[in-house]
């Protein structure tokens, strides 16, 4: 049992088996093969192993033909862990005595011999970890080849562990199934925080090396009460966190009574209560728990979708903003155009981002350079208000000449 203290951002408690995203997306669960199967396991890695270090020899011959052998030398570390007989010997032994799958041996030796090298005194070796993980996900990817978890179809419930989770893939993330999330980095106002609040799931991050210290398929407690993660609980912290697991379902209960009761305080003041969205399907669960309107629809969305690679149409801005509106069945709407860039950036943007996204090329910034696209998004929100009563939000707008 571990426990990982850093800032709860969304409350709640759940327990769940964790999948673990690296930067490229890559899941591996925790899975065991048959004894009969481990031959074949252990051949899979070993052609894995061979492709990988013929993928390595070239890489490295092509940088030192261009930069010089002492850059291309860098490489040489990756080839040596390569042919690390100590490493292999592990993870043979993880697939063998075992009988893990050998995408999971070698996701669980990797991480673990990458922490040995991060507690090394020598700042050499200790700055080399990422390396391991480089490596890491180059034997997965020819291990997995194009079979990757789909996020947005999963089959079961889980947690998801990720060093930061980018609003590409929190757009994709299926809701019924991911009943939780924490991550290395981020806090109280960073965009996955935003989005846990909204799917209403625990989250806690800013837990430095969580994704180092959780392998698929253990047993994750995620308290975004107190800013908790517990690795592989024992029967005690299970316990207790099953005994807040059932108060938090019954305030819960207890809350959607009071849910359709007029927002009036004791003096008798009104208040309008509307929800912040990211798609129409926000909208039934925000209504049900008493929201009057919808104050903010995040267009944005619509771009960072994990299967969008194509400029939003007019169309799909309409199709999408007129589900929202019979959804509402009458309350308003308010679209907020366009707020790409900062902490939510497409996947093309991502790939050159700026020293200082939060105060460069974002938002209104962005929809002036494109007219095209601005006009596109403008006339699928006109189209729309003909079905409902329909406001626009400009976004990072801070003086009426700029609005002008």
């Amino acid at each position: 049992m571990e426990i990982k203290k850093g800032i709860g951002v969304s409350p709640g408690v759940v327990i769940g088996t964790a999948v673990v995203l690296d930067a490229e997306d890559l899941v591996v669960p925790r899975r065991q093969v048959a004894p009969e199967q481990a031959d074949a396991e252990v051949e899979r890695l070993g052609k894995a192993i061979t492709d990988s270090t013929a993928e390595l020899t070239e890489r490295r011959d092509e940088v030192a033909a261009k930069y010089g052998k002492e850059i291309g030398g860098i490489l040489d570390f990756h080839l040596g862990l390569l042919k690390d007989k100590s490493l292999l010997k592990q993870i043979l032994t993880e697939i063998q005595k075992k009988h893990s799958s050998a995408e999971y041996a070698v996701s669980t030796v990797t991480r673990k011999y990458a922490q040995q090298f991060l507690q090394m005194q020598d700042r050499y070796f200790s700055e080399r970890v990422a390396d391991v993980y480089d490596l890491e996900r180059r034997i997965l990817r020819h291990l997995i080849g194009a079979k990757r978890e789909d996020l947005s179809h999963l089959t079961r419930d889980v947690v998801v562990i990720a060093h930061d989770m980018l609003p590409s893939q929190t757009a994709a993330l299926d809701k019924l199934h991911v009943k939780g999330f924490a991550t290395d980095v981020g806090g109280r106002t960073s965009h996955t925080a935003i989005v846990a609040r909204a799917m209403g799931i625990p989250a806690v991050v800013g837990l430095g090396d969580l994704t180092a210290e959780v392998s698929g398929g253990d047993n994750v407690i995620i308290d975004g009460n107190r800013g908790v993660v517990i690795i592989n609980p024992d029967d005690e912290q299970l316990a207790e966190h099953r005994e807040l697991e059932k108060k938090q379902v019954k305030l819960e209960a207890e809350l959607k009574t009071l849910a359709q009761l007029p927002a009036r305080t004791t003096d008798g003041h009104e208040v309008s209560l509307w929800a912040n969205i990211e798609g129409p399907s926000d909208i039934d669960t925000s209504v049900s728990r008493g929201a009057q309107g919808i104050g903010l629809y995040r267009t944005e969305f619509l771009y960072l979708a994990a299967e969008q690679q194509h400029e939003v149409t007019e169309e799909e801005h309409y199709a999408a903003y007129a589900d929202a509106l019979r959804r509402l069945a009458g309350k308003p709407l308010v679209i907020r155009t366009l707020d790409l860039g900062a902490d939510k950036q497409t996947q093309a943007k991502a790939a050159n981002p700026e020293r200082n996204p939060f105060l460069g090329d974002r938002s209104i910034r962005i929809c002036l350079h494109d007219i095209p696209m601005f006009k596109r998004l403008l006339r699928a929100i006109l189209r729309a208000s003909t079905l409902g009563d329909v406001l626009i939000m400009f976004p990072m707008i801070s003086t009426l000449m700029e609005l002008r």
